[in-house]
């Protein structure tokens, strides 16, 4: 029993100054570690689609896909849900277009992002790929921008700005 307190306390130790020895570069790997042990997206499989037996085999069928882009869209900023296009004389930015595919009877109730800000999404929607998988997890701001917003007092916390980072 000692034997294996004593080899457990060994094994401790020597991972604690491995761990303490590469803290900086240790910390930006165990992440990755740690997705490759446990990663749902498993490679890239080929689809094979079977025939749709109410279509007729003589005739090609149009693709069943509906793509809406919507760069910047909040769920609250479409007329038909009276969100923040709203205003009190009426909406202020009208989606009628958007508002007609409900009223004809389809609500898209579920839809996905690759990410919260617009150019790490638009980079997944090009690339195919979870934006963090190629390092584009922030939308790129000038310095200036970023300065600017650094020194914004918020209720909730204040921004956080590292100008160490800088170029």
């Amino acid at each position: 029993m000692r034997k294996v307190l004593w080899w457990t306390l060994g094994v401790v130790v020597v991972v604690g100054v491995v761990a303490f020895a590469f803290r900086g570069t240790l910390l930006r790997y165990v992440p990755g570690i740690i997705g490759r042990l446990n990663d749902p997206i498993g490679p890239t499989q080929i689809v094979t689609w079977g025939a749709n037996p109410a279509w007729p085999a003589d005739q090609p069928r149009p693709p069943n896909v509906v793509v809406i882009l919507a760069d910047d869209l909040g769920f609250n900023d479409i007329t038909l849900d009276g969100g923040v296009a709203n205003g009190p004389h009426g909406p202020l930015v009208p989606t009628p277009n958007i508002d007609s595919i409900a009223h004809d009877g389809v609500r898209f109730l579920n839809g996905y992002t690759g990410n919260a800000t617009c150019a790490p999404s638009r980079a997944a929607i090009m690339t195919g790929r979870y934006a963090t998988r190629f390092g584009f997890e922030f939308t790129p701001a000038p310095k200036a921008f970023s300065r600017l917003i650094a020194n914004f007092n918020y209720e909730t916390r204040k921004p956080i700005y590292h100008p160490e980072l800088e170029d």
